[in-house]
């Protein structure tokens, strides 16, 4: 997930811009990792419920 998290953002901002909000403001780095699996984790929930509910 940490990877994905990574490139993700490689391809939104700029390269490396993960590991530079890591060095530079840490919290705030967790939060959007956080944020980012949270939201991948909800969106496979949603997909499995959709397949399973046919």
């Amino acid at each position: 997930m940490l990877e994905l998290f990574i490139e993700l953002t490689n391809q939104i901002f700029w390269e490396g811009y993960a590991q530079q909000l890591a060095q530079e403001q840490p919290a705030l780095y967790q939060y959007e990792l956080a944020e980012f699996i949270q939201t991948i984790t909800l969106r496979l929930w949603m997909i499995q419920f959709f397949y399973w509910s046919r």
